[in-house]
């Protein structure tokens, strides 16, 4: 499959860095659910979401995918400590969603409850955010 289609068929504007490890497109206003739909709709492998602190104290998510041996990495970030579930099209995404949710406090819009994996029920989420996931 030629990769440098798939920007423009997810309504993207720019096209991939490469690096040493695959391809990146950053798109701040990615439809998420739209780009989930089409990596599955195209066989790519989910492999993981990586999420880290945003200076403006949003959360910057990628979201990896292999497709036909390439790693495909789409950025964009929360919006409002928000941003849309991919866990219905994509159910391995349940597992690293409840992970960013309890590391980072991003609220996935349009799924259930989060259980916690790792922390303690009465534990707030957002541990690593700059309240550290301290009560309010």
């Amino acid at each position: 499959m030629d990769i440098t289609t798939i920007p423009d068929e997810l309504g993207l504007a720019g096209g991939w860095q490469t690096s040493t490890d695959g391809y990146q497109l950053t798109a701040a206003g990615l439809d998420v659910d739209a780009a989930a739909r089409w990596m599955v709709a195209h066989q790519a492998r989910f492999v993981t979401i990586t999420a880290r602190p945003a200076p403006d104290g949003e959360c910057r998510i990628e979201y990896h995918w292999d497709l036909e041996g390439r790693l495909l990495t789409l950025v964009t970030q929360t919006r409002g400590g928000r941003i849309p579930s991919i866990g219905l099209v994509c159910p391995a995404a349940d597992w690293v969603e409840r992970e960013v949710h309890e590391y980072f406090a991003v609220e996935f819009q349009g799924r259930g409850e989060l259980p916690p994996l790792m922390l303690r029920r009465d534990h707030p989420a957002g541990i690593f955010t700059p309240r550290g996931g301290q009560k309010p």
